[in-house]
């Protein structure tokens, strides 16, 4: 296994011990269908981020503040957020912690919940078809590139078009998907989906 794939997976784990410490898959299943997403449900995670989508019948602001408010209890967390935004391109209710781990990394807890028959395009949708085409040579092109974008202060952009041009175009580098970029500039949600995987 490459150092790579090693860091990738060791930061699962750590992702992993945070979602149990916290409960907050028990804690939203009160309230809805949640869905671990992201790059943690790929297997990519580089930065210290975890996002869940939480697909309710009923949207309750007041849901996600109990949620919050028992999260908030635990020592680790030093911050949480709450953001409307049904009337935007999200269509849902944001909701953030910040999450010092045990060797002081300071994770980020992005939630959103939206209702169960969000139009789309929605995470959720993303996980099993870009599982199902990530093959050993891509997934190390793509933890390369997002490491190297890390450090890179110029650059911001959504992971989700690191995984189109890797996936898509063939991009193995940095520089690669800078030029790439150039051609496809990030423009809003988008609806992409990998094709099957070229092994």
């Amino acid at each position: 296994m490459s150092t790579l794939i090693t860091r990738a997976h060791d930061r699962l784990l750590v992702a992993r011990h945070i979602l149990t410490q916290l409960e907050l898959i028990q804690q939203w299943n009160a309230f809805g269908k949640p869905v671990l997403v992201g790059a943690a449900a790929y297997g990519l995670l580089v930065a210290p981020d975890i996002d869940l989508e939480i697909y309710c019948d009923e949207l309750h602001i007041e849901d996600g503040f109990e949620v919050l408010r028992a999260c908030a209890l635990n020592p680790h967390v030093h911050s949480a957020r709450f953001s409307n935004q049904l009337h935007g391109p999200d269509m849902g209710l944001y909701w953030q912690l910040r999450y010092l781990d045990e060797d002081g990394l300071n994770w980020k807890i992005d939630m959103w919940s939206v209702h169960s028959d969000h139009p789309g395009p929605t995470s959720a949708a993303l996980v099993e078809p870009l599982r199902r085409a990530l093959t050993p040579e891509t997934r190390q092109a793509i933890l390369e590139i997002k490491e190297q974008a890390l450090l890179d202060t110029t650059l911001h952009c959504p992971s989700i078009h690191i995984y189109r041009a890797v996936l898509d175009d063939g991009v193995r580098s940095l520089e690669q998907f800078k030029t790439w970029l150039t051609r496809h500039p990030p423009d809003g949600l988008t609806d992409w989906k990998p094709g099957p995987p070229n092994r």
